[in-house]
């Protein structure tokens, strides 16, 4: 479990992040808004990447697989505690099924977050994305959780 301060650390972090699932089509501005915000984290690539597809994907990732999804940004007390559930596995994480299967919800993912690397330095881009490339749903397990795979991002 996160200590306080490690919570308080990443809130920036899960807000920005939080903005690739908005149920809206992300500009220049929303890119390097959340480049921005990575950068000012002082995290490495990896944990940057960890934070995305660990904890925030499976928090709000739904949002982009309903019909009427929220738009105009999650609040950040509930973002907190529904990231919170999901780190301790108290909560389920992406729903079974959805208006584009989680294969797609990963494509649109990685391509938003294509758009973001292109405000942050290219040494930290390239480790950011070539850890997102092995990033893969699998199979529906029993505990109505999907797990999500990758390679060891490189060091």
């Amino acid at each position: 479990m996160l200590s306080e301060s490690e919570i308080e650390q990443r809130i920036p972090v899960w807000n920005a992040l939080s903005e690739l699932f908005l149920d809206t089509e992300l500009d220049e501005i929303s890119h390097r808004y959340i480049g921005k915000v990575i950068l000012e984290s002082e995290y490495k690539p990896e944990e940057i990447h960890n934070i995305l597809w660990q904890e925030v994907f499976p928090s709000v990732g739904d949002n982009l697989r309903c019909v009427a999804g929220e738009w105009a940004g999650f609040d950040s007390d509930s973002l907190k505690e529904r990231i919170l559930s999901i780190i301790s596995q108290e909560s389920v994480t992406l729903s079974e099924s959805g208006i584009i299967s989680i294969n797609e919800l990963i494509k649109i993912t990685k391509q938003e977050l294509s758009g973001v690397c292109r405000y942050l330095p290219n040494d930290f881009s390239k480790v950011l994305l070539t850890a997102s490339k092995s990033v893969k749903a699998s199979t529906y397990s029993k505990t109505n959780k999907w797990r999500l795979f990758r390679a060891a991002p490189n060091k």
